[in-house]
């Protein structure tokens, strides 16, 4: 994510790093803006450029499902041993007040509540696996992501970067500039 200015032409150069671009690079010389990566060419002549915005944003749709997701182990793990209690205190039940005739039922109802009881006995760890798919997502909706914007005539080109990304600030600025250059 470095940009470097090439004193040849007076250019600067953006190297994505991280990001969908990645391997990419964007190249601003005194007339054009080039995305050059592995197999992708873009020239876009600054004259065609109407806008230029950066933006850094945090996803608080991945926020929000991260929160939802953390509650839902929270509540996994704190049902979990009053569950399995309850469950086993069941099958305790069924099991002293089993008489010969009812045997079979009785086995079968104990069966239920002991599979019940170790059902009961694996949400902390589903508990524990959600919440950690949730701090996953809470990490990257924190941790957003800096977007840099060409409105074109009839079209919006995005070059996202994750993080705040300073350089990516720097190099807008500097496409800002040379268009400021160009039209006056």
């Amino acid at each position: 994510m470095a940009m470097k200015p090439d004193d040849s032409f007076g250019s600067a150069r953006f190297d994505f790093r991280s990001g969908p671009l990645r391997g990419s690079a964007l190249t601003l010389d005194q007339a054009t803006l080039i995305h050059r990566g592995g197999s992708r060419l873009e020239t876009v002549p600054l004259a065609a450029i109407s806008a230029v915005r950066i933006a850094f944003e945090r996803d608080a749709n991945k926020i929000g499902w991260a929160i939802v997701l953390l509650v839902v182990a929270w509540a996994l793990s704190a049902a979990a041993t009053p569950l399995a209690g309850l469950a086993d205190s069941l099958a305790t039940r069924v099991r002293g007040d089993g008489a010969a005739s009812v045997q079979d039922i009785a086995s079968i109802m104990i069966a239920t509540f002991r599979g019940l009881s170790a059902a009961a006995r694996m949400l902390p760890t589903l508990g524990n696996l959600i919440g950690a798919i949730g701090v996953v997502l809470l990490a990257i909706g924190l941790w957003g992501r800096t977007t840099l914007t060409l409105t074109l005539a009839a079209v919006e080109r995005n070059y996202p970067v994750w993080g705040r990304n300073r350089r990516l600030f720097d190099f807008a600025e500097a496409i800002s500039e040379r268009l400021a250059e160009a039209r006056s």
